[in-house]
């Protein structure tokens, strides 16, 4: 079995390491073009800053409740409250990540597709898949959380919250979340990682450095939860590599978002920090080598053609190395 096994790995990280989303961006002074960007993506992000400060100003109702990393007090229109801190979230990183993939697109001269799913068009099917799965895997963990003695009392059942709030509230979260989950997945999945190209192109080496910078800028001081988003993070971007585009990754980090604040506590909650134990680190090693075979298998399937994968080949890309999934020999 394990002689069976070692081939199949050893293509996937050819692959991997062969991806679009690897491939250099190609231009005279790359170094220079570099340091412009993040010049450029320094500003985006301060005019970002500055429109939602006018936000702020002409809606004083959510300026008066800019930190949404504070705890909400409870009462029964608390989830309105967690409404408004979930839309300040999706208005700031929506503005950062925005700024900073249009700053990438200015300096390389280069459409914004290719910082998403270079050389195909973005395919919405991934996203679903990725939302499903992950959806799939969140409740399936639920009885397990259960049984180790988590409590239990969702959000939106709770009938300590008026049920119009639970309405708005589930409402507001899907779509802010998915705003701030493809802004981080833009971020770590599509610039950098493109911009990766530059310095790294071991496919394992990549997602380890991808995967410890998305869980150091969550400043999180528990070392168990630090760990346990550093390897979300390189597992998304093993998704991005190997399917040449962030969707699916996108999909499975706004399930795994929407699934925490719908049916297990309020965003809020989330941001605070909390104490885990290593053993707690079981789970999310479960979680990821399900994750990373439901990947495996959208590969393959994208390269015998069953995924969508149309648009012409990323033009950096070397000839017959940007294609997905099997290739025709060793």
């Amino acid at each position: 079995m394990v002689k069976d096994l070692k081939p199949g790995i050893v293509l996937a990280l050819r692959e991997a390491g062969h991806s679009p989303m690897l491939a250099p961006l190609i231009s005279a002074r790359p170094w220079l073009r570099l340091v412009c960007f993040l010049g450029l993506a320094a500003l985006m992000i301060l005019a970002g800053s500055i429109a939602v400060a006018i936000v702020f100003i002409v809606v004083p109702q959510l300026g008066e409740r800019v930190d949404v990393a504070a705890v909400l007090p409870e009462g029964p229109r608390r989830l309105l409250e967690e409404s408004y801190q979930g839309l300040i979230l999706a208005m700031s990183m929506g503005l950062v990540g925005f700024g900073i993939l249009a700053a990438a697109a200015i300096c390389w001269r280069r459409p914004m597709r290719d910082f998403l799913s270079p050389g195909r068009r973005f395919d919405l099917r991934q996203i679903v898949i990725g939302f499903g799965f992950m959806t799939a895997i969140a409740a399936l963990f639920v009885p397990v959380s259960l049984l180790w003695g988590s409590e239990w009392t969702p959000p939106i059942l709770d009938p300590a919250y008026l049920w119009e709030t639970r309405v708005i509230y589930a409402f507001a979260m899907t779509g802010c979340l998915l705003v701030a989950a493809a802004a981080e997945e833009v971020i770590f999945r599509g610039v950098l990682l493109r911009l990766t190209g530059f310095l790294v192109r071991q496919p394992l080496l990549v997602c380890l450095i991808n995967g410890l910078l998305f869980s150091a800028i969550h400043l999180d001081p528990d070392p168990v939860a630090f760990v346990a988003r550093a390897s979300s993070g390189m597992i998304w971007t093993w998704a991005a590599l190997r399917l040449g585009g962030l969707e699916f990754a996108i999909g499975a980090h706004f399930a795994h978002n929407l699934f925490i604040t719908l049916v297990w506590a309020p965003l809020s909650d989330f941001f605070q920090p909390i104490r885990l134990e290593w053993v707690e680190l079981v789970p999310e090693l479960v979680v990821m080598l399900l994750t990373l075979a439901a990947i495996e298998w959208l590969a393959r399937r994208q390269g015998k053609g069953s995924v969508s994968i149309d648009g012409p080949k990323d033009a950096e890309s070397q000839p017959g190395r940007a294609r997905l999934g099997p290739e025709a020999g060793p």
